[in-house]
């Protein structure tokens, strides 16, 4: 087999057995000396965020969060129950009988609101088009005459940031994990090779 075909035909075996070898499952973010993907494993999928955002709108209870998100009863059973292990959000009783519960939001979810507010203004501007132009959802500064809109700013100097505004040092763990991730990577792919060059 030519380089491209040996190539192509590593990716697709991997991609039908994501259970083994090279590439990660969802549950091994968690393992990664990573802030990012370890945050990431607790938030399961897109589901999540949209959960978030009726937690935030202040739609607590689980016919609400039902018929807002439109998810099926189990789904949205196991999706509050992975925010619920990851301490995002708890269950607290508001009827004892019988016994009903609501959802509501950790001092760690809540701490999860700029993200939600960030990635909604990142979807007002990009995932439109929107009726007369109008967002689906507006936000308002309490007490102020004005819209909300989330920037960012630097807390030392004050001054707005964005993509182009730091420069990254990863630690020297993360530096020793990610260099054996690509020697892992270059090992995984010398292998594949190898075997389909004796299987022609």
């Amino acid at each position: 087999m030519r380089l491209l075909e040996v190539t192509i035909f590593f990716i697709v075996d991997q991609v039908k057995r994501r259970d083994v070898g090279l590439f990660m499952k969802r549950s091994t973010l968690a393992d990664r000396y990573c802030s990012i993907a370890r945050s990431s494993s607790e938030l399961t999928d897109a589901w999540s965020f949209v959960i978030l955002r009726e937690l935030f709108l202040a739609n607590m209870r689980f016919d609400g969060l039902q018929a807002q998100t439109g998810m099926s009863p189990r789904s949205l059973t196991l999706r509050l129950g992975d925010l619920e292990s990851a301490d995002i959000v708890k269950r607290v009783a508001y009827q004892q009988s019988p016994v009903r519960y609501e959802y509501r939001l950790t001092s760690k979810g809540k701490e999860l609101w700029p993200v939600v507010v960030a990635l909604k203004q990142w979807g007002d501007k990009w995932s439109g088009p929107w009726v007369d132009d109008q967002p689906p959802l507006t936000l308002h500064h309490k007490d102020h005459a004005h819209e909300l809109e989330l920037g960012f700013i630097c807390k030392v100097c004050g001054e707005p940031v964005d993509a182009h505004s730091s420069t990254a040092t990863q630690s020297s763990a993360m530096t020793a994990e990610r260099e054996q991730h690509a020697a892992d990577y270059q090992e995984a792919i010398r292998s594949k090779r190898k075997g389909a060059a004796g299987r022609d």
